[in-house]
């Protein structure tokens, strides 16, 4: 999970899609079925468009004390093509400047998007009784199963040495595996 600080309202577009199956093969197989048979399958897909955010300046002109957000002056379109977008260049980074001295910046808060998320996680779990009333479980989970990078949010502070650089993401694909007895 990418923690971006964002609370669940920020974000424009969220779709979250959940699903448990029984998989049929080897249901009833005799033998064979009690080994092979039996799995279930969970799945859930989160899809969410980017958050937003906010183009700073890293230097204060102001001069007030404390200032509070100094937001960048916009001096143009800082939308990209998406064609034009790469990780090294998210916005038109020229389209934002230091505000001038003793001045404050015009840019709007969360006026700018951040690179969407789309994340698929999966199970596979077999149940098989031990005993009377003893159940093992065996599970395989699986976390951003198809490894799908998403990004974080780019520098956004006009003057800071990351400026409009996307340089970093949620974790890759992980997986866990887990015997369970239950009694």
């Amino acid at each position: 999970r990418l923690d971006r600080g964002l609370s669940g309202s920020d974000i424009r577009h969220r779709s979250v899609l959940s699903a448990v199956y029984d998989l049929p093969a080897l249901r009833d197989s005799g033998f064979l079925g009690k080994i092979f048979g039996g799995w279930r399958t969970g799945v859930i897909a989160t899809f969410q468009s980017g958050p937003p955010y906010t183009v700073y300046s890293a230097v204060n002109q102001t001069n007030a004390f404390p200032a509070g957000s100094l937001r960048a002056d916009v001096i143009g379109n800082p939308n990209l093509a998406e064609s034009e977008r790469s990780l090294g260049r998210w916005f038109n980074t020229s389209a934002f400047r230091i505000p001038e001295p003793y001045k404050f910046g015009t840019a709007g808060r969360a006026t700018m998007s951040g690179p969407g998320l789309w994340n698929i996680d999966s199970s596979f779990i077999k149940s098989f009784p031990i005993r009377e009333s003893w159940t093992a479980e065996l599970r395989a989970e699986f976390f951003n199963l198809f490894n799908h990078a998403n990004f974080g949010l780019p520098g956004h502070s006009v003057g800071g040495p990351a400026y409009g650089v996307i340089s970093s993401s949620a974790s890759g694909r992980n997986a866990q595996f887990a015997v369970r007895i239950e009694f």
